[in-house]
């Protein structure tokens, strides 16, 4: 292997291991503000406050797959990024800015990747696995 190369893969590696490590969490239908369907992500993040990010579009769990811009918007198709923490009580922001990308198949697992801006310029970029959420009941909207 060449000098530059090795180089190369050994910048590649330190950027690997700089990275935090993914997320894991589960996602479920849900049903939007306009009683739509809709799904959410939840990803519990360590720390104190037991953080999490929720990630949520306005379309049917069956279409999950794609790309997704967050806006402060609930038509049909919008999506949001939330982080909460939820403890003592839920206190939630929303991003200025940042969309995610999902890809499986409803049923099974599923990845991700989510960049969001908050204030002051935080820039949130993590990477994540979900499972199925384990509901007694089926979700009906409207």
């Amino acid at each position: 292997m060449s000098a530059a190369r090795s180089l190369a893969a050994l910048a590649a590696l330190l950027l690997l291991a700089a990275a935090p490590p993914a997320l894991r969490g589960e996602y479920r239908a849900d049903c939007a503000p306009y009683d739509g369907p809709a799904f959410r992500v939840t990803l519990p993040v360590p720390g104190p406050g037991r953080p999490q990010y929720e990630l949520a579009a306005n379309v049917p769990l069956g279409k999950l797959a794609g790309r997704w811009t967050h806006t402060l918007d609930t038509r049909p198709g919008s999506a949001t990024i939330l982080l909460c923490r939820t403890a003592p009580e839920t206190l939630c922001d929303y991003p200025q800015s940042g969309s995610f990308t999902l890809s499986g198949q409803p049923g099974g697992s599923i990845s991700g990747t989510f960049d969001a801006t908050f204030a002051s310029g935080i820039r949130h970029i993590r990477r994540f696995t979900a499972r199925p959420a384990r509901t007694a009941q089926r979700m009906l909207c409207g």
